[in-house]
């Protein structure tokens, strides 16, 4: 007649088979790993849908002395463009409906160009006119469209960012592939952890739960026992990691926030306010951290659970 045992206080003496500090803060550990590994790919995927829809579609044109007369120009015709700016901006607006033309002002441009050389607009070199297309989704630039600037205004320079965006693309790709080889990696590392834990609490409980075994105590008790342990140790560390996390990730974000910009006019970005930080923060992103300590505390209930049945399965 199996014995009725419950409540806490059961013979088998948990706190000390398996103690609260050790495996709590190795586990505190490997969700803090897990936390920032699970970021960085969120911030990979994200820029990767980025580049796949924003950069692909961008187009960038350069043409040097924009603002002399176009050779051939009629300077007594009105109507027609006479710099060499306003040409290929006349010959960009025959691209499909919806596309985005922008050239960019001296403004724009000297913010842009700050990086390379300083206060740009107090320097001597002749800077190019910069115009930036943004072509409407699911169309993509004419094959022969830098013949056709150059054939009207010769020197015209296109350069395209989809052969980047593919690059940067199969960048975010291996870096997300990376990251959940990373997070595979501490999933292992935490069932190896919590396995070599609960290997060394039967060890040391052997004897009692011999005599409550035979008392009519079942496997699944037993397991439930240790497993109940395991994973409220584990769940309590997974939040703490997590909670831990949360300060570096924030600080990190907020470095990065000033790279999601999507145009030249954004070139320099201020960062955004801590204060409004959190509406930034993506909801998959949070979404993510929010289950990784129930993750952890499935991982520990799940890896007890195995390692006690193979246990007493295994027990003369």
């Amino acid at each position: 007649m199996a014995l009725p045992f419950s409540g806490r206080k059961d013979g088998l003496s948990l706190s000390e088979a398996l103690p609260d500090r050790s495996l709590f803060i190795l586990v505190a550990m490997m969700s803090f790993l897990a936390a920032l590994t699970l970021t960085g790919a969120t911030g990979a995927r994200t820029l990767s849908t980025r580049w796949a829809g924003g950069a692909a579609q961008l187009l960038t044109i350069q043409v040097s002395e924009p603002d002399q007369p176009l050779s051939g120009a009629s300077k007594t015709d009105k109507t027609a463009p006479q710099s060499r700016a306003e040409t290929v901006l006349a010959d960009l607006a025959t691209l499909p409906a919806g596309t985005q033309v922008h050239r960019l002002t001296q403004e724009e441009l000297a913010r842009l160009l700050t990086p390379w050389l300083g206060d740009a607009g107090k320097t001597a070199l002749p800077l190019p006119a910069v115009i930036e297309v943004r072509l409407a989704e699911g169309h993509e630039a004419p094959a022969d469209l830098e013949q056709t600037l150059n054939a009207h205004v010769p020197g015209t320079v296109v350069e395209h960012n989809a052969e980047w965006s593919s690059r940067l693309r199969a960048l975010a790709e291996s870096l997300m592939a990376c990251a959940a080889l990373a997070l595979v990696t501490v999933g292992g590392i935490a069932t190896m952890i919590t396995a070599l834990a609960t290997r060394a609490g039967l060890s040391t409980r052997r004897d009692i739960i011999e005599i409550l075994h035979g008392l009519g105590a079942t496997d699944s008790y037993i397991a439930g026992r240790f497993a109940s342990r395991t994973g409220g140790l584990a769940l309590g560390g997974g939040v703490l990691g997590t909670l831990l996390a949360m300060a570096p990730l924030l600080l990190l974000f907020r470095m990065a926030a000033p790279f999601a910009a999507s145009t030249l006019q954004a070139a320099t970005p201020a960062m955004p306010d801590w204060r409004t930080l959190p509406d930034l923060l993506p909801g998959d992103m949070l979404a993510g951290l929010a289950a990784l300590p129930f993750v952890a505390a499935f991982i520990g209930w799940t890896t007890t659970q195995i390692m006690v049945r193979i246990w007493l399965r295994r027990m003369p």
